[in-house]
């Protein structure tokens, strides 16, 4: 083999594995388990409290199939607090994260994991006044999405403004999917 052929062949094969790693990249998160484990809201949804509807939410896969991208929106008549979120599991931290920002200038950002099939949680930290103490204080919030038997999704938030010895909820919706 000539200098030249082998320059060309290895030039050749150079470019066969680079279009072989991007293939495998871009369906990595398609074919990764970790980054399926939310599927089970992908969809459109009616939101429901109690038995009052006062949202829609729209769940779809972007970027890949490697984020979920959330539109909520209100249907209740209140001028504000339509949303979108980004959900999206990361190698690098071993856990999901979210970041949600509204039109009335509201946002925040949970890290979660899979609790087991069909109910994710997602944590973060609110702080606090301090006490009279000086202590510095957090609400903690436990956020979690279940896929029910009949094929709804329940989304509870609890918090605790204590370490965990008394919880309160802040909310208990229920998701209905669209026909």
């Amino acid at each position: 083999m000539t200098r030249r052929s082998t320059a060309w062949a290895l030039a050749a094969l150079g470019a066969f594995a680079a279009q072989t790693a991007a293939a495998q990249t871009a369906d990595t998160c398609k074919t990764d388990p970790k980054f399926r484990e939310q599927d089970f809201t992908l969809g459109s949804w009616d939101v429901y409290t109690g038995d009052k509807k006062t949202d829609e939410v729209t769940m779809s896969l972007i970027l890949n199939d490697c984020v979920i991208q959330e539109h909520w929106t209100k249907t209740d008549g209140k001028p504000t607090g339509n949303g979108i979120g980004l959900f999206n599991y990361s190698r690098l931290l071993g856990s999901w994260g979210y970041s949600w920002a509204t039109d009335d200038g509201a946002a925040t950002s949970f890290r979660g994991n899979l609790v087991k099939p069909g109910e994710m949680r997602y944590v973060t930290e609110k702080p606090l006044p301090g006490g009279p103490d000086g202590v510095k204080r957090v609400r903690l919030r436990h956020w979690t999405l279940y896929a029910m038997p009949d094929g709804t999704v329940r989304e509870l938030a609890i918090g605790t403004e204590d370490g965990g010895a008394t919880w309160t909820q802040d909310y208990d919706l229920k998701w209905v999917r669209k026909r």
